[in-house]
């Protein structure tokens, strides 16, 4: 992997805007050379991180906010379009496109970006140990549960990330491309409620990682078991680095050899929370930022590997917060990022 972002700046995903072109212009004001595309679960529940992608999947019953799946193969004419799209071998990805109804913002940032020449665009999709643990069959058990429905997520996932891509290339063909998935199950991986095992989980994630020919990253905005994140082919690991660091030390073994052959950390340094967001500053970031990368040296890692490596983020989405306060986190990320690459020039 020859990418090294040295702390590029990027967003995880959510903002609290309805007018798509309105997140779209911002993102780029303060990430042009990284933007990502704006979810906007403000603007519609179709945007809210359970719905947005199961657009197009077999057998799915939605009516208003209430959605199920009925048991495989019912109805019959929705499987069978399923499985010719799927067994398609053109790379045709219409079938799994994620329509404007339920992202308004990525093609609006996808018109935007036709000017523009990033080095970098992010796109994300909703993690398949998450999904598939929280949509329900009709008799309201997760899906992860039904092997033909979990089959039948695990490839839709897939191919929606790689239409993602596809998409991105055909406007920014020279920008390398980053789709996330979101896995905040993951942070209950482990629990008494959570029983799933390590191999699951790996299996799950590249699964829908396996056909993307970009980077690939994985996102848990809390404690989770990292050493599993860290072996899956995801190219990148995005953790809440302002509230949850010390989890990750306890991961550094895993994460030097993750590193070493070139892997990339994400760090949620900027918190998504209103509580701290209103009174942490570029300063007082900026210092932790510092202070968490120097434990992290101190156990071995190698400082010039962490500082190559190292993309700079929010802790997790922004949607739940005012507008006033996602820009600043927006704002916030971009000074973090001019600070530290300041300081780190060769």
């Amino acid at each position: 992997m020859t990418f090294k972002p040295f702390f590029l700046p990027t967003g995880i995903g959510s903002l609290p805007y309805k007018d798509p072109y309105k997140a779209s212009e911002l993102i780029i004001e303060y990430f042009p050379e990284s933007p990502y595309w704006p979810q906007l679960p403000s603007k519609d529940f179709r945007e809210g991180m359970l719905i947005q992608f199961i657009e197009g999947m077999p057998g799915l019953f939605m009516e208003g906010e209430k959605v199920y799946f009925r048991k495989p193969f019912v109805p019959p004419s929705d499987w069978e379009k399923f499985y010719q799209a799927d067994f398609n071998e053109s790379e045709d990805l219409g079938y799994f496109g994620i329509g404007e109804d339920f992202a308004a913002g990525f093609h609006a940032m996808l018109g935007l970006l036709k000017q523009r020449k990033p080095s970098l665009i992010k796109g994300q999709i909703t993690g398949p140990v998450t999904l598939s643990l929280s949509l329900l069959d009709e008799e309201k058990k997760p899906i992860f549960y039904d092997p033909n429905l979990k089959e039948m997520l695990l490839k839709t996932l897939a191919k929606k990330a790689r239409w993602q891509e596809k998409e991105f290339k055909k406007v920014v063909p020279e920008a390398e491309t980053l789709i996330f998935f979101d896995e905040p199950f993951l942070s209950a991986y482990g629990s008494l409620g959570m029983n799933i095992g390590k191999g699951d989980v790996i299996e799950c994630i590249n699964s829908c990682t396996s056909s993307l020919q970009g980077l690939t990253g994985i996102h848990v905005c809390g404690n989770t078991d990292w050493s599993i994140i860290m072996e899956t082919s995801a190219n990148v690991i995005h953790f809440d680095a302002h509230s949850f660091f010390p989890n990750m030390l306890l991961y550094t073994k895993e994460l030097k050899a993750f590193l070493l052959k070139g892997g990339m950390l994400a760090w949620g340094i900027v918190p998504s929370e209103e509580e701290y967001l209103k009174k942490e500053g570029v300063s007082s970031l900026v210092s932790a930022l510092e202070e968490r990368l120097g434990l992290l040296v101190k156990e071995g890692i190698p400082k010039d590997i962490l500082i190559e490596n190292s993309i700079l983020t929010q802790s997790c989405g922004l949607g739940a917060l005012s507008e006033d306060l996602a820009e600043k986190a927006l704002r916030l990320t971009q000074q973090i990022v001019l600070t530290m690459r300041k300081r780190y020039e060769s």
